[in-house]
């Protein structure tokens, strides 16, 4: 799995589009308004703060192991 944001669990994408938002850190604040927000990123973005999306847990696996 390629290292970028797409693939990031700080990765929160904004539906209908191919952008998302980096929660790795708080908001940053806009001067301009006076607003926070979280940076815009696309999905084949990367930096340094990439965090693995965990595989989505499988009670069925558990079980069978703790037979």
């Amino acid at each position: 799995m390629a290292d970028m944001c797409a693939n990031c669990r700080n990765y929160w994408e904004q539906r209908g589009t191919s952008a998302g938002l980096c929660r790795a850190h708080p908001p940053v604040l806009v001067p301009s308004d006076g607003t926070a927000r979280w940076p815009g990123v696309a999905r084949s973005d990367w930096c340094g703060e990439y965090r693995i999306i965990p595989p989505p847990e499988n009670p069925g696996i558990r079980r069978a192991v703790a037979l």
